[in-house]
């Protein structure tokens, strides 16, 4: 236990996990989301391994390389696996890695014309229609961090474009057990190739150049140690006000055979969470990025809220989905819930952020107001009666039957207490609230910060061509693959 205890000043901590227990803290905030996984790199002893669905080259990818890196250098072994939708932007830089003794790369489900992949699109879309949707760090084999964000600028407020609005769960304890021997499965499986089979290796000179570029990348404004300080100050002043809780949590995942279109049963995350969440006997809450419930995920919560069950849920508006084309589908399903009971909501373009983000104060950076307002949700997180599910998982069909998934399932008053809460303080200021008028169709109310509330009759802050278009795609046939 000497590696598991190293991790948490809490006298506690051993029988809480021999009682089966898991100690999770929910990562809501985008500056403790990265403390978070700098703190378990620069910590770590013997091993991290990391499996991502993105990870772009970026300040933020890079960074997260350079910390990697030095732990390599420290004699820590590193395990990086990488979805291949992921493109070629960075195979330079793993191909260097790569050489480092300590350093191994993998990616997931390659293309086979990884150069031009349209040929992979036309002739083996079958193949590479799956993805690894998975976002795992797993340090020592005892602490994890699981969610939505993926290694880039966008997820962590660090985006001079956009940012995505997200939701992370760092966790310690008996369910790190089944992360660490999902990665296992990931890891080992014949759809994880080596970079060395698919982009080669480098040399030591590309490696100690390497070095000097992220060293170069360190001084510009303030050194790394600086630009994260702050960070590590600000995760253990949250903890001191946010203690840790421990709690009955369960790891999920699906099998990787479901990138090949093989897993059923038990080796599906959704049908893992339906047995450990139950039906819904009080309130259901779910937050989705994409969210297309098709015919018979609109029957399952038109049934729930008929049967006085509370069903709140929170999407991307269309102006703030970045994949609008599954809001086409979504959006036929809106009035049928609605007229149901289902209360909807969904996101808007622009939350206006007045404070400086960590990442400009770390860096001295300025980010557009433009690129720092535009928001769109990112988070995967619903709560049944007293348990939480938060991980990568949409509430779509590409979730359920496409990509693979992870997440944890928390059982946890407290956690979901919080959630609520969260919902309640924040939905109407980041929201437009969907209503029904008394013809039957969809209003949406905007409330602003002065007490006035702006109706809309169509979807906001977009044109007719936009919503035409919206409305043409939904007859195709290609649900799906949403």
């Amino acid at each position: 236990m000497q590696i598991k205890t190293k991790w948490m000043n809490d006298p506690q901590a051993d029988l809480n996990i021999e009682h089966g227990l898991t100690a999770y803290l929910a990562l809501d905030d985008a500056f403790l989301s990265i403390a978070s996984r700098i703190h378990l790199i620069r910590n770590a002893k013997h091993q991290l391994d990391l499996q991502y669905y993105i990870w772009n080259d970026d300040a933020i990818g890079n960074m997260m390389l350079h910390e990697l890196l030095n732990a390599a250098d420290r004699g820590v072994k590193i395990r990086l696996l990488i979805d291949d939708q992921n493109g070629i932007k960075l195979d330079k830089t793993l191909k260097v890695l790569a050489h480092h003794q300590n350093f191994e790369i993998r990616i997931f489900n390659p293309y086979k014309f990884r150069h031009l992949r349209f040929i992979d699109y036309i002739f083996r879309l079958k193949q590479v229609n799956h993805r690894m949707h998975n976002k795992l760090t797993i340090a020592d084999q005892s602490i994890a961090v699981t969610g939505g964000r993926n290694i880039s600028s966008e997820y962590f407020e660090a985006s001079d474009q956009f940012q995505f609005s997200d939701m992370d769960i760092l966790f310690y304890g008996k369910a790190v057990d089944r992360a660490e021997q999902v990665f296992d499965e990931f890891w080992n499986n014949d759809l994880s190739y080596s970079t060395e089979q698919l982009i080669g290796t480098g040399t030591p000179q590309q490696l100690e150049s390497l070095r000097d570029t992220y060293k170069a990348l360190d001084q510009v404004n303030t050194p790394t140690e600086d630009k994260l300080e702050a960070a590590q100050d600000y995760l253990k002043l949250r903890l001191q006000n946010y203690p840790i809780q421990w709690a009955k949590a369960h790891f999920v995942a699906d099998h990787p055979n479901k990138a090949l279109g093989q897993a059923k049963g038990d080796n599906l995350l959704y049908s893992q969470v339906l047995k450990i969440m139950g039906k819904p006997e009080q309130h259901m809450e779910l937050v989705s990025a994409y969210f297309v419930p098709t015919k018979q995920g609109t029957a399952y919560l038109n049934q729930l809220s008929r049967n006085g069950i509370k069903v709140r849920v929170l999407t991307n508006s269309l102006v703030a989905n970045d994949v609008a084309v599954v809001h086409s589908f979504y959006s036929q399903y809106r009035k049928p819930l609605l007229q149901n009971g289902v209360q909807l909501y969904e996101f808007k373009p622009n939350i206006e952020r007045t404070k400086r983000t960590w990442y400009e104060i770390a860096t001295g950076s300025v980010i557009p107001k433009k690129g720092k307002n535009r928001s769109s949700l990112h988070a995967k997180f619903f709560d049944v009666d007293g348990k939480v599910f938060i991980g990568s998982f949409n509430f779509d069909p590409r979730s359920a039957h496409l990509n693979t998934e992870v997440g944890l399932v928390v059982e946890s008053d407290h956690l979901q207490d919080q959630i609520t809460a969260m919902l309640d303080q924040h939905l109407l200021q980041v929201a437009y609230q969907l209503k029904l008028d008394e013809n039957g169709n969809i209003v949406w109310y905007e409330h602003q910060p002065n007490g006035e509330v702006v109706e809309h009759h169509h979807d906001p802050e977009n044109t007719k061509f936009q919503r035409f278009t919206m409305h043409f795609v939904s007859y195709f046939p290609v649900e799906w693959m949403m």
